[in-house]
């Protein structure tokens, strides 16, 4: 198997953004239930900033991957996934935004960038299926 450079950035770096924002919602939540005491909101703030800035150089090595991206979203699941990332990117910058400005919906908004976040696995692991070789 011989991937791509850009293809190996864009799961690479989109990857970490996930499993980022993921643990900071898992830590928000714990917080929230009394299991841990509540960190400062800057490591809200700063964690979500670097998932977007890791999110967003993903984003741009899937397009120098995708060959016609008018034709993304039918085409193929690198081509979802490459869908799919922007709307975890804005839910990512929500989430540090909410928590810079001390909302309480910073949990709820951090859950709907969870779910976007499964819908990428869900692509990623579409593109994996659908390789021969893993296949068989």
């Amino acid at each position: 198997m011989k991937p791509t450079f850009f293809v190996v950035f864009l799961t690479t770096l989109s990857g970490a953004a996930q499993g980022l924002l993921i643990a900071l919602v898992g830590v928000e939540a714990c917080a929230r239930l009394g299991l841990i005491a509540a960190p400062a909101q800057m490591l809200f703030v700063a964690g979500a900033a670097l998932s977007v800035v890791l999110g967003g150089l993903g984003l741009l090595a899937s397009f120098f991957h995708l060959g016609h991206p008018e034709r993304a979203w039918r085409t193929s699941w690198l081509s979802r996934e490459c869908l799919c990332l922007p709307v975890f990117l804005a839910c990512g910058a929500l989430y540090g935004i909410a928590h810079w400005f001390g909302t309480p919906w910073s949990l709820a908004i951090g859950v709907i960038g969870v779910v976007a976040s499964a819908a990428l696995f869900v692509c990623t692991a579409m593109i994996y299926a659908c390789l021969r070789f893993l296949q068989e």
